[in-house]
């Protein structure tokens, strides 16, 4: 097989308390979770943790990262999440491979007893946040169409007010929507005062399109990239914008939506079934379905997968267009998002004209910041 998967990301619920206008997992082109077990039961923690200890043992890795993810994950409950990583640390007791591990969330359900337990398990918490309310609201709206963003808002305080909340809390995720100015989207950041203000693309590919035209997200990545890099606050991360700016430099980053890596990101599913990453949930129903099962598969077998084979490529599976572009390994043409009509997903990015532009600025701001002797070691 390709590179060996050390970040596994496990629905430990696969049911959520919201409904995203444009949430992957249920209101897009996939309905298979329909068929999926509410949460991940013992049993199944139990084979998977054996499988990915095998396979990390086989691949000499000293680590895997568990992202625990839904649905929304706390809808799994305290006692199960305790019971998962338990299983988790047990399996990998004495094996000389840490187990990390993170949750994201939407952020409506945690309370000072949440956060005890992060802290206690050693769990960071990643929050879902797409602006001020007005934006917020508008995208992340519970299943009676109540916006969610005070209860969001109320979290963030939570855990920035606990006293140990900085070590399981310092960023938050925004989808990215052009109907807020960049420069209001800084403001808010520097309203809820956290370190890192991490960036998504709505998923979309040339079939199912983006819900905005391509040239306002480049308009709005630019802008939001100058407001950044001009504040020049080193205790401020964007980290769609630090990989970009990491690879550059020729430094490795690790991550499945940019860059030409091949990807060592994998999804397990509540019954133990994986899948590649839930992006491609935007393509087809039943896309991400392998046919296999953490339960009785070795995760070596998934070399022949031909879903797999492509998304471990990185960029050497791109089109011959792509291949020619100097923005290749920045840009990495993520793969859900270059889905076509013809049923292929050899074509570039559905944001090609929004990331080409952006890579381009990027690299030029950088450059100019550098002093000259320093300048040749940007790639």
């Amino acid at each position: 097989m390709g590179v060996p998967f050390s970040t596994f990301v496990v629905k430990i619920a696969s049911r959520c308390n919201l409904n995203c206008d444009y949430c992957y997992m249920y209101n897009l082109q996939d309905d298979t979770y329909r068929n999926q077990p509410a949460v991940m039961l013992d049993d199944v923690t139990e084979k998977c943790s054996s499988r990915i200890l095998e396979h990390a043992r086989q691949n000499g890795l000293s680590s895997i990262h568990f992202i625990m993810h839904g649905g929304e994950p706390l809808l799994a409950g305290k006692k199960r999440l305790r019971r998962i990583v338990e299983i988790v640390r047990s399996k990998f007791l004495d094996s000389g491979v840490e187990p990390r591990f993170s949750i994201q969330s939407n952020g409506t359900l945690v309370d000072e007893e949440w956060i005890e337990l992060f802290i206690e398990l050693g769990i960071r918490i990643g929050i879902s946040v797409d602006g001020p309310r007005q934006v917020h609201d508008r995208h992340r709206r519970d299943h009676r169409g109540n916006g969610s963003y005070e209860r969001v808002f109320d979290t963030i305080r939570l855990l920035q007010n606990h006293p140990r909340g900085q070590e399981v809390f310092s960023n938050v995720l925004a989808v990215v929507d052009t109907q807020i100015s960049p420069d209001a989207m800084h403001a808010f950041w520097e309203d809820i005062d956290v370190v890192g203000f991490d960036l998504s693309l709505p998923h979309a590919n040339h079939v199912h399109k983006p819900p905005r035209p391509i040239e306002e997200y480049r308009d709005w990545l630019i802008a939001f990239f100058d407001g950044w890099f001009d504040r020049n606050r080193p205790n401020r991360h964007v980290r769609y914008f630090d990989n970009m700016i990491r690879m550059m430099f020729g430094y490795p980053v690790s991550t499945d939506n940019i860059g030409g890596k091949p990807v060592d990101v994998l999804v397990i599913e509540t019954d133990g079934s994986l899948e590649p990453t839930d992006a491609f949930k935007c393509c087809f129903d039943g896309v991400t379905k392998l046919g296999a099962n953490l339960v009785d598969t070795r995760l070596d077998q998934l070399a022949s997968n031909p879903m797999i084979a492509a998304f471990q490529e990185g960029a050497d599976g791109l089109c011959a267009q792509c291949q020619q572009c100097p923005a290749r390994d920045i840009c990495g043409g993520y793969m859900p998002h270059r889905y076509g009509a013809d049923g292929s997903f050899m074509h570039p990015s559905v944001y090609c004209d929004a990331l080409l532009p952006l890579v381009e600025h990027i690299h030029s701001r950088v450059s100019e910041s550098l002093p000259e002797k320093v300048r040749e070691q940007v790639v």
